[in-house]
């Protein structure tokens, strides 16, 4: 049954893509996995970065939320603390068409407003809710 190209691009983002390659007579030649998911431990260190969702206004806890590549792994994105976000799954599934951007500046997120939004100016903001980032700033530091 053939599916969209919006659910084959949500399925894709979740998963794992494996490579098999087989000889004419069947046999596995080479089995290879391209990591595109993240790991524990990445998926650790981003939920202290971002404490929830990274939009802001959205109260979506850590445990809820997925990640995002920033830069998608389909373009060569790495799956690397740097280029991964937390997101719920509205976000995440509505990046597009919602008018957010998201970028990553030293290896810190920085999300840029949609248009729509009248009360925030056109502007990058970094997002982190790290308590190291945030007594940084505090002190004026960054």
């Amino acid at each position: 049954m053939p599916i969209s190209l919006t659910a084959a691009k949500a399925i894709g983002c979740c998963g794992v893509i494996q490579r098999v390659l087989l000889s004419d007579d069947g046999q596995i030649l080479r089995l290879g996995t391209e990591e595109r998911v993240f790991n524990r431990h990445q998926r650790r260190a981003i939920a202290l970065r971002d404490g929830g969702c990274l939009i802001p206004g959205c109260g979506v806890p850590v445990n809820w939320c997925e990640i995002y590549h920033v830069d998608e792994h389909a373009d060569g994105g790495p799956t690397h603390t740097d280029n991964g976000v937390m997101l719920c799954f509205w976000h995440h599934r509505n990046l597009e068409s919602s008018g957010w951007r998201i970028r990553m500046r030293g290896g810190v997120p920085e999300v840029l407003a949609p248009g729509w939004i009248g009360h925030l100016s056109r502007r990058w903001r970094r997002v982190t809710k790290s308590p190291t980032r945030l007594v940084d700033r505090l002190a004026g530091a960054g």
